[in-house]
């Protein structure tokens, strides 16, 4: 069976009816987000900053993770990426949103990076920190991720209508550049965006833990979505348990390779036993945050370990959705982890550390599911469509 001469209808892979209602809700939720950003850099503006730069940080990571999803997805093949395309297609293109939400960043960017006000502290990487080219490699990151995300995009696009035999479009060498691109421009941002809170301080690895907890994100974030879309026919016949075993055991990849990176950047700045470096583990070992570092060990890595090492847990999505809501809790708590300690002095708790990080979800989830119901939830005409559809395996041959 070819995929066109099949005749499937668009409407039947539809968004479910709830997704107009989760939409509303989130619209409302971040619109209420909004108000209490305001009241909250009105009261008490280097709180906000600091809760408003955590939640940009966690949403723009799962965007740019899910764009990194989709471009692995083409590269490897397989059902599980056929159930999770739309997801994280509609989630790329978030990256609009994500561009405009960096101008609070922008425009208070001398309350949040000292660097930028004190010369001194950039003596030694003069030739990479200055406010202009930090803003012009802001411009950058987005421009290469929003190309990417436009071009697979449109490539996808035409897998919603029947395909002449022979004329399929083309994803993997776009996707294995991509991929490339991506990796670079996630570790310059990680180091402009976070790690240049302390100029003093620098790590090689750096980019690669951001780029590991986004691939948790974007995981995550499709697990839960596709839990609840099982919910409505014909997802629940269609979804099989192979396609969440498959995203399980990517998710426990990811844990993995997170808890890997983490523990080398650690064990490399104790064996250098540097004073300068040895100082910033200090700040985040001591009092309240060693206590936090405690609980990003057993929550971000050991307990959702062992979880995941369950094959009947990753088999079923409503006990997988509790390993993938905790796991993204925790990549909050680690970007608190690595955000507040460079603030002397900072409050350790804030409503604002919090209610920031909601109300730009509440924004990026209403434009998400904007973005989820103007397509198939399916590409209808890809080569392996067919056989995903009358499938007795949750992999792709």
């Amino acid at each position: 069976m070819s995929s066109h001469t099949v005749r499937l209808n668009p409407a039947d892979f539809a968004a479910p009816p709830g997704a107009p209602r989760w939409q509303s809700r989130s619209l409302v939720i971040g619109l209420a987000g909004v108000v209490f950003c305001v009241i909250a850099a009105v009261l008490d503006l280097q709180d906000f900053l600091r809760g408003y730069l955590i939640g940009y940080v966690f949403w723009t990571g799962l965007t740019v993770g899910c764009l990194a999803g989709l471009m692995l997805q083409y590269l490897t093949g397989g059902f599980w990426g056929l159930s999770v395309r739309r997801i994280f297609e509609a989630a790329v293109k978030c990256l609009p949103l994500m561009f405009v939400l960096f101008v609070p960043l922008l425009l208070w960017r001398h309350d949040l990076y000292q660097w930028m006000n004190d010369p001194s502290l950039t003596h030694e990487n003069y030739w990479y920190l200055t406010q202009g080219k930090w803003i012009f490699r802001w411009i950058v990151y987005f421009v290469i991720w929003g190309l990417l995300a436009y071009e697979l995009c449109r490539r996808g696009n035409r897998e919603d209508a029947p395909i002449p035999s022979g004329t399929f479009p083309r994803f993997q060498g776009l996707s294995g550049i991509g991929l490339v691109l991506y990796s670079l421009t996630i570790s310059f941002a990680a180091v402009d965006w976070v790690m240049s809170l302390d100029p003093r301080w620098g790590s090689t690895i750096y980019g690669l833990i951001f780029l590991a907890g986004q691939g948790i994100s974007a995981l995550c974030f499709s697990v839960i979505l596709l839990t609840l879309l099982t919910r409505y026919s014909p997802f629940r016949e269609v979804i099989k348990p192979t396609q969440f075993h498959d995203l399980g055991k990517l998710m426990l990849a990811f844990v993995m390779l997170f808890a890997y990176f983490s523990f080398s950047q650690w064990l490399i700045i104790w064996s250098g036993n540097l004073p300068d470096e040895i100082s910033w583990y200090l700040q985040r070992i001591r009092g309240v945050f060693g206590w936090v570092i405690i609980a990003i060990v057993l929550l971000h890595f050991a307990l959702p370990f062992t979880l995941l090492l369950s094959r009947e847990r990753k088999r079923a999505g409503r006990r997988l959705i509790g390993v993938a809501l905790l796991l993204m809790c925790m990549r909050v708590i680690d970007i608190y982890w690595y955000v507040i300690p460079n603030f002397p002095g900072a409050k350790l708790f804030s409503i604002w550390y919090f209610a920031a990080p909601i109300g730009i979800g509440g924004l990026w989830l209403a434009y998400f599911f904007r973005n989820l119901r103007q397509r198939p939830l399916l590409p209808l005409y890809d080569p392996q469509i067919p056989n995903f559809l009358h499938q007795g395996s949750g992999h792709g041959h």
